[in-house]
């Protein structure tokens, strides 16, 4: 089973400075843990945006793998 968390994260850019962003990690139960397999980070400044996908990839199964192309359909 893989479940897909959105994560907070400051990030800083030359551009506009500090700015609050949401990624996606992946977490995969591996002999009986949960491990982190895959993570995506500033995917959208957009909480909801986040989520909904995390909760549409865990719903799906999607294989971590695919994360970062479903991310880039996604935005």
């Amino acid at each position: 089973m893989v479940q897909y968390i959105p994560f907070k994260e400051t990030l800083f850019s030359p551009y506009i400075g500090c700015y609050q962003s949401f990624g996606i990690i992946a977490l995969q139960i591996i002999d009986l843990e949960w491990e982190q397999v895959n993570f995506i980070s500033d995917v959208s400044p957009c909480l909801s945006f986040v989520t909904a996908l995390a909760q549409r990839c865990t719903r799906c199964q999607l294989d971590p793998i695919h994360l970062f192309d479903v991310v880039l359909d996604a935005i």
